[in-house]
């Protein structure tokens, strides 16, 4: 059995070294996961994270603390948390993508959602989103999205 976590937070990270931040993120996650045997994907907007996590539940009680003590994270909120068969981002250590503003709607809407049946369907919003961009990573063979570094 594993766990598939979903959460998102607010960027505390900084022009014009966010670009530098978010390329150490994403190394130091891939290697982790790997290690961990977690897989999932993230999305960087330039102001939230959204990341969804799935393997063993002790590795994601790990990552989620780390991620609550990190620094570059604040208003850290799980949206979703349960158990699940098996990996649905086999493919996965990290699929990453950022710098899209029609994320950063999803991501703060769910953040802005104060009532459950409405946070349900942002929930599954982003679920469905981090879905079509593994698929597409899948398709081109890579991640699509970095961060912007203006």
């Amino acid at each position: 059995m594993y766990q598939s976590l979903i959460y998102v937070s607010r960027s505390r990270l900084q022009l014009p070294s966010q670009a530098e931040e978010i390329d150490r993120i994403v190394s130091g996650s891939i290697e982790r996961n790997a290690r961990l045997e977690v897989r999932g994907a993230l999305i960087f907007t330039e102001r939230h994270f959204a990341q969804l996590l799935e393997g063993p539940p002790g590795s994601i009680a790990e990552l989620m603390d780390s991620i609550r003590r990190d620094w570059r994270h604040e208003s850290v909120t799980v949206i979703e948390n349960k158990p699940i068969d098996g990996y649905r981002f086999p493919d996965w250590s990290l699929a990453y993508w950022g710098d899209a503003s029609y994320m950063d709607q999803h991501v703060a809407r769910v953040l802005d959602k104060a009532d459950a049946l409405n946070r349900t369907q942002q929930t599954t919003d982003l679920y469905e989103l981090l879905q079509k961009l593994a698929q597409a990573s899948h398709d081109q063979d890579g991640p699509v999205g970095r961060p912007s570094s203006h």
